[in-house]
């Protein structure tokens, strides 16, 4: 059996943690990060030489990390990939088996086997590789693949997931979304070995969070809700052009846009010769593109349950009314204290991608 570790570390949290099976003695410190569509990571520091002495680079290092309940967001199970040893205090980095899927040997894609298929069990069973537990993907995603996506090929196995992943675009016909809601599908490993694909409807209109947070919530710590407004992603002039006749186009401005942010313009391209269908493509681009992308960044304690892809509402001053976005990314550092830094934001498409999702 692991041993358990709960002296030395914050909030009297239990850890066990293992390498090939092998007993860690001593964990002084433990940070995860997380983000969407990449491999987790957990670097540890360890202070005795016989753990040390343990480790080594390919070795599996597994993680259970509990407070009464076990906190299965903080299961881990990966591979050292770091290893830093000092005079005192040693330090291990392991990242979870997305990161085999980037480094796996070339598997032919071939055009028959992909055409016709769910993109979400072409996904898992490109993820099904050196014992990554597929056996949650069961949902499908009803976007089948065809040949223009262009997925076949000679490609490692998270390229090929990524690629999908492009077309994995879910658009709403329901009273619940407008016609404008696009959400992408995501994956992860989140908790353990279980590789998960997961859409994060955020703008469902009765979307339920998990948590909400406030500016004068009591687990908050540091600056409280951090915003970071990004507009490399805003078009407030959008020019819509017929693509078998370029003297068919139409300009549709933002003019209260352009006088906030400055002018920022775009020029698309539409299978159509319709100009009133260009400037209908062109108002749900300038609707949807005018305004900036927001994310917010919060340190708290008693968030590190929290896991990608879980919906949070915030309510900050600054904003109109609150608002719910699912959570990209996270860091959780335990130690003399434990505490959560949170990501939460709203992953815009990318215009092309937006594009075409408005034709289909």
């Amino acid at each position: 059996m692991p041993i358990v570790e709960s002296d030395l570390l914050a909030e009297q949290v239990d850890i066990e943690a293992t390498i090939d099976g092998n007993q860690y003695l001593t964990i002084s410190k433990l940070l995860y990060k997380a983000a969407i569509n990449e491999p987790r990571s957990v670097t540890m520091q360890i202070s005795d030489r016989e753990s040390l002495l343990k480790s080594r680079l390919g070795a599996r290092l597994k993680i259970t990390v509990g407070r009464g309940d076990s906190i299965h967001n903080l299961e881990f199970d990966g591979i050292i990939k770091v290893i830093k040893p000092a005079n005192q205090v040693h330090t291990i980095t392991a990242l979870d088996k997305v990161t085999v899927l980037s480094t796996s040997e070339y598997v032919n894609y071939e055009v028959q086997d992909i055409v016709g298929q769910d993109l979400y069990f072409l996904v898992r069973d490109a993820a099904d590789y050196q014992d990554i537990d597929v056996s949650d993907t069961l949902g499908g995603s009803g976007i089948i693949a065809n040949s223009k996506m262009g997925l076949d090929g000679l490609k490692q196995r998270k390229d090929f997931i990524d690629s999908c992943m492009e077309y994995m675009i879910k658009s709403y016909d329901d009273e619940l979304h407008s016609k404008e809601d696009f959400l992408r599908y995501r994956y992860a490993i989140r908790s353990g070995n279980k590789f998960d694909i997961f859409l994060p409807d955020y703008k469902n209109r009765s979307a339920q969070p998990v948590i909400k947070i406030s500016e004068d919530d009591a687990n908050i710590t540091g600056e409280g809700i951090v915003a970071q407004i990004d507009t490399t992603r805003l078009y407030n002039s959008v020019t819509a052009v017929s693509k078998s006749d370029s003297s068919v186009y139409t300009t549709i401005n933002n003019e209260s846009s352009i006088a906030r942010y400055g002018p920022n313009a775009t020029q698309i391209t539409i299978n159509t010769e319709s100009k009133g269908y260009l400037e209908e493509i062109a108002y749900q681009v300038l609707h949807a593109y005018s305004t900036p992308t927001y994310s917010y960044a919060i340190t708290m304690h008693n968030a590190e349950w929290l896991a990608l892809g879980d919906l949070v509402q915030l309510d900050v001053p600054m904003l109109e009314k609150d608002i719910i976005l699912p959570v990209v990314a996270y860091e959780t550092d335990i130690g003399d204290t434990m505490s959560t830094r949170l990501t939460v934001g709203e992953p815009l498409l990318r215009l092309k991608d937006f594009v075409r999702q408005l034709q289909l």
